[in-house]
């Protein structure tokens, strides 16, 4: 009787495991395979910390998978970044002189120029 009891609490505990283990994995799931096409607009901030930051304007399109098109002002067209890190909550690249991050909850995108520069921008769907 004893050894049937271990099995079932064996049974239970690896059945607890999986359904954690669901729970996490479907979001993450769901969050890397979503598409996004954003306008990103807010402020630019010199290294000094100047206190009247430039207004930009930033779009930025994924395909939820590896693909990350950034228009900076300074482009002449959208460029491709290179990814370096992605899960459910932030994405991180690198294109065109920055180092960007975007936040998937937030919609927050931050980026950080070769020059020192630091922008923060909020990023909304295109209308």
């Amino acid at each position: 009787m004893e050894l049937d009891y271990r099995a079932c609490r064996s049974i239970a505990a690896a059945t607890g495991l999986i359904a954690a283990f669901a729970a996490f994995a479907a979001p993450r799931a769901a969050a890397q395979t979503s598409a996004l096409d954003l306008t990103c607009s807010g402020n630019s901030f010199s290294k000094v910390g100047d206190p009247f930051p430039n207004t930009e304007t930033v779009s930025f399109v994924t395909d939820g998978k590896a693909l990350v098109m950034l228009g900076l002002p300074w482009l002449d067209k959208p460029t491709k970044a290179r990814v370096v890190s992605r899960n459910p909550i932030q994405l991180r690249f690198a294109a065109g002189g920055v180092i960007g991050e975007y936040f998937n909850f937030t919609g927050d995108l931050f980026l950080i120029h070769e020059d020192g520069r630091f922008t923060r921008l909020v990023c909304k769907p295109k209308a």
